[in-house]
């Protein structure tokens, strides 16, 4: 075969790989995601295939951004069958489909990326932010608890590094400067020494909790007779450590009778449970038996 000839078969070739990378990237934003599935089914090559020529997305990225939960499953699955590799692809700004899913916590994609790959919760974007960092920066408290105990898969240590970006602002920091002091309460469980870290202007996550007087309860922040008021009057809720959501869905789920139910449903439960009782003693008896005032007791304690 000649050379010209070769030079053409090629040049043939790549723009019919333009026009099917097109017709992706039209299928994708047309929302036709079945057929999506079936291009990634058919064709592997579309699994590392950035089809944005703005951010550089795969349709892995689009159907993460799109919220398409039940689309990312299947499109991982394929991914894995052929090579998990294809999971690592970044966009321009090098985030990962994982990086996606974190920013928007959506756990459901978290949780099936990550499992996927859970050395995926240490790739660095261009500000050197892991899907972890990201994660907690939004607040995405689930999502950030799915990713550390998935990277605890890896059978190594505790990653600090991942908890930290370029700017030298760790999660914490970044918890503690949005008033996220929730989230920041779980970080100091798992990664206890970041207390002490310092960005690039020096400042400590410490530094930056001294500086928001309203945080504490006697600050002597400037408050009128009214906002003082409704500032004592605000309820504070005991916070605890909290590691349920690591656990696989079959996991999380006890069952309740023939029905499985989440953890954080089941007191409902309980409690829908304990009112159709009381009605029915009710209308039964005018009064409550002394079992099921224990019951009743038992249920607001635990609440």
């Amino acid at each position: 075969m000649e050379i010209d000839d070769i030079e053409s078969l090629r040049c043939n070739e790549t723009k019919k790989q333009e026009e099917n990378t097109k017709q992706l990237f039209q299928i994708c934003m047309e929302g036709r995601w079945d057929e999506v599935v079936e291009i990634y089914n058919k064709d592997k090559r579309t699994h590392t295939e950035r089809i944005t020529r703005s951010g550089g997305d795969s349709a892995l990225h689009l159907a993460v951004t799109d919220g398409q939960e039940d689309v990312v499953s299947q499109l991982v699955e394929l991914i894995v069958r052929e090579n998990k590799e294809a999971l690592r692809i970044q966009n321009k700004r090098k985030n990962t489909a994982l990086h996606l899913a974190a920013s928007m916590g959506t756990n459901n994609m978290v949780r099936v990326i990550a499992h996927a790959d859970p050395s995926l919760v240490s790739v660095r974007n261009v500000d050197g932010e892991t899907p972890l960092f990201l994660a907690a920066f939004h607040g995405r408290k689930e999502a950030f608890m799915i990713l550390h105990f998935v990277s605890l898969q890896l059978g190594t240590p505790i990653n600090y590094s991942n908890c930290r970006r370029n700017d030298g602002d760790t999660i914490l920091h970044s918890t503690i400067a949005s008033d996220n002091f929730e989230l920041a309460f779980q970080i100091v469980q798992l990664y206890g020494d970041l207390v002490n870290w310092v960005n690039e202007r020096g400042a400590t996550p410490l530094h930056l909790l001294a500086t928001k007087a309203s945080a504490f309860k006697k600050s002597g922040s400037r408050l009128g007779p009214i906002e003082t008021f409704i500032y004592h009057g605000i309820p504070v809720l005991e916070l605890k450590f909290e590691t349920d959501y690591y656990l696989p869905q079959s996991e999380r789920e006890r069952t309740i009778g023939r029905y499985p139910v989440p953890v954080n449903y089941q007191e409902c439960m309980h409690f829908m449970t304990l009112v159709r009782k009381i009605a029915s003693v009710g209308m039964q008896f005018g009064s409550l038996s002394f079992s099921l005032l224990e019951e009743t007791t038992y249920f607001w304690k635990i609440i």
